[in-house]
C-alpha cells in the first residue's frame, strides 16, 4: 500500500484544526463548565491521545506544547500570566509528550501492521487472480503463451519472459520490450538448483516442482517479496505440469478409445457380416448341392440370398457412412425444402419394411420450407425410422410430427415398443453400442443412431431421447433456422408449383 504524503495546505488546515479545538476547550472551560485544573489536564491530555493517534507524530508534538503553553496561562496560578518555573507546567509538558511519543509509536506500529496486511491481502488476491488464468488453459503450448500476458496484466510487470523447457521455445508478455535474451533464460534453466535472483532490475526465477524443472520466469521489478515471486513461479510451474498431465492423460484415453472402437469394430463387423455371409453360403451350398430342388425352394432360396445380400451392402454402407462423417468429410448444402414431402418420401423409401404397419403423420398446414441437407436429414430420419420399426410391435402405430419453434424445427418419432432402460440411455448414441436385452434377438449394427446424431450435430442441430421402459421412446431431431457461419436463412411459406 502506498502512502500519500499531505499537500501543504492539508497540513496548513491540520494545525489550524488542533489549534482550534484547543481554544475550544479553554473557551469551554472558561466560561461554560468551571471545572478544577486536573480535569483540564486530563482533557487536553485526551486532545493530544486522539491526534497522536490519527495524525503523525509532529501533530501531537505541535498540540502539546500549545496545550502546555494555553494550561499554563489559563488555568495555572498566577492566572493570565506565563511562567514556567513551576513544577506543574513541567509535569503537564512531559505528561502531554510522553503520551503524544507513545500513542503516535502505538498507532504508526498499528498502521504499519494495517498496511502489511492489507498489501499481503491484495497480493493474495492477484495470486489468486493469476491462478484462475492459469487453469484456464488445458494446453501446454497455449498456457506457455498466455502465461507472460497474463502475468504482466495481472502484477503490473513491464515486461514477462517465460522459458519452456519441454518445448525449448521462450515467450514474452510484449516482444517489443524484451527483458531478457532467449540465450540468457537457457542458460539459467541450465542450472540444477531452484533460484530466485535480481538482475539489472528483473527477477529471474526457477520454475521447479519437486526434482523436475519445466523452465525459467523472468519478470521485470514490481516491488513485491521474494515470496511473492517464489509463489509466482510456483503457480507457473504446477499449471505447465497439470498441462502436460492432461495432454498425456488425453493422449493416454484416446490411444485407449481407439484401441477399444477397433475392437468393437472388429467384433461387430465380425458378428454383423458374419451373419449374412453365413446364411448366403448356406443357401448357395444347397443350391448347387440339390439341383433337383422343387421351385418352391429355390425361390426360397434365392429370397434368402438376396435379403442377405441387401443386408450385406446396408451394413457396408453405414459403415463407410459412419467413416465419412467422423472424418468430417461430408459437406452440409443447405437449401429450403417441404418437410411434409421428406417425411412422405423416406416414409415410402422404408414401404419394405413396413408390411401393413400404420404411420402418423402431424404436420402443420402452414409448416414453412426449413434450410437443410435434403439427402443428409432424410438419411438421418430414415435411420430413426429403422429403428423405431426394429423395435416396436407391427401392430403399433409410429408417429411422426413436425413443429416449428422460433429459431429451430422439431422432427420427432414415437413408438410404442419396450422402451430403453434409463442407464442405457446415455450410451444409445455411442457407435455399435446396442440394449443388452436385444443384441442377439434384434438385427442391427449400432451404428443407426450414431450416424443421425453425427448428420445433425453437422447441421449444428442435436437429437433427444425420451424413453419409459414398457411404454415406448420418442426421439426429437431439431435443425437451427438460422447458421451460425451463414446469414439469416427466413422460412419461407411452401407453394406449390402448380400456383
Amino acid at each position: 500500500m502506498q502512502k500519500h504524503t499531505p499537500t501543504p495546505m492539508r497540513v496548513l488546515v491540520r494545525y489550524a484544526a488542533l489549534t482550534a479545538s484547543a481554544a475550544l476547550l479553554v473557551l469551554l472551560f472558561r466560561t461554560v463548565a468551571r471545572v478544577n485544573e486536573t480535569t483540564v489536564a486530563i482533557s487536553f491530555l485526551m486532545l493530544v491521545m486522539v491526534t497522536a493517534s490519527r495524525w503523525r507524530l509532529q501533530y501531537s508534538v505541535y498540540l502539546s506544547v500549545l496545550c502546555t503553553l494555553l494550561y499554563n496561562f489559563f488555568f495555572l496560578p498566577p492566572v493570565g500570566r506565563l511562567t514556567i518555573e513551576d513544577p506543574r507546567n513541567w509535569v503537564a509538558l512531559t505528561a502531554f509528550l510522553a503520551c503524544s511519543v507513545l500513542v503516535s509509536h502505538l498507532s504508526n506500529q498499528e498502521h504499519r501492521q494495517a498496511e502489511a496486511a492489507e498489501e499481503r491481502r491484495r497480493e493474495v488476491e492477484r495470486l489468486y487472480e493469476f491462478s484462475q488464468q492459469l487453469l484456464l488453459q488445458d494446453d501446454p503450448r497455449r498456457l506457455a503463451r498466455a502465461t507472460p500476458s497474463a502475468a504482466a496484466t495481472v502484477f503490473g510487470f513491464r515486461a514477462v519472459a517465460l522459458y519452456v523447457r519441454e518445448d525449448d521455445a521462450v515467450y514474452f508478455s510484449d516482444p517489443g520490450q524484451e527483458l531478457i535474451s532467449a540465450s540468457e533464460l537457457k542458460l539459467s534453466a541450465s542450472q540444477g538448483e531452484p533460484f530466485n535472483v535480481v538482475r539489472e532490475g528483473s527477477r529471474i526465477i526457477s520454475l521447479s516442482l519437486g526434482m523436475r524443472s519445466p523452465g525459467v520466469l523472468a519478470v521485470s521489478d514490481g516491488g513485491y517479496s521474494p515470496q511473492i515471486y517464489e509463489a509466482i513461479g510456483s503457480l507457473v510451474a504446477i499449471a505447465l505440469e497439470r498441462a502436460a498431465a492432461l495432454e498425456r492423460s488425453s493422449r493416454l484415453e484416446a490411444s485407449r478409445e481407439s484401441e477399444r472402437l477397433r475392437s468393437t469394430l472388429l467384433d461387430s463387423v465380425t458378428h454383423d457380416l458374419r451373419t449374412p455371409l453365413t446364411s448366403i453360403r448356406a443357401a448357395v451350398t444347397t443350391l448347387a448341392s440339390a439341383p433337383d430342388l422343387p421351385e418352391t425352394e429355390k425361390a426360397d432360396l434365392l429370397a434368402v440370398v438376396d435379403e442377405e445380400s441387401a443386408r450385406l451392402d446396408r451394413l457396408i454402407g453405414q459403415a463407410v457412412e459412419m467413416a465419412e462423417l467422423d472424418a468430417e468429410s461430408v459437406t452440409v448444402h443447405r437449401q429450403p425444402q417441404d418437410i411434409q414431402e421428406l417425411m412422405e418420401t423416406t416414409v415410402e423409401e422404408l414401404r419394405p419394411l413396413l408390411r401393413g404397419r400404420r404411420f402418423e403423420m402431424q404436420v402443420p398446414e402452414d409448416m414453412p420450407r426449413v434450410p437443410m441437407d435434403r439427402e443428409l436429414v432424410g438419411r438421418a430420419l430414415r435411420h430413426i425410422l429403422e429403428n423405431a420399426i426394429r423395435y416396436s410391435p407391427p401392430e403399433s402405430p409410429v408417429v411422426l410430427a413436425a413443429s416449428l419453434e422460433p429459431d429451430r424445427l422439431l422432427l420427432s418419432i414415437a413408438d410404442h415398443g419396450p422402451g430403453i432402460d434409463p442407464a442405457e440411455q446415455l450410451f444409445v448414441f455411442d457407435k455399435f453400442y446396442r440394449g443388452r436385452e436385444h443384441r442377439t434377438s434384434i438385427k442391427g449394427s449400432g451404428m443407426g443412431l450414431a450416424i443421425a446424431r453425427a448428420i445433425l450435430e453437422a447441421h449444428g442441430g442435436g437429437i433427444t431421447l425420451f424413453s419409459i421402459p414398457g411404454t415406448g421412446s420418442r426421439f426429437t431431431l431439431w435443425l437451427p433456422l438460422v447458421h451460425a457461419n451463414e446469414e439469416k436463412l427466413l422460412a419461407e411459406p411452401f407453394r406449390d408449383s402448380a400456383s
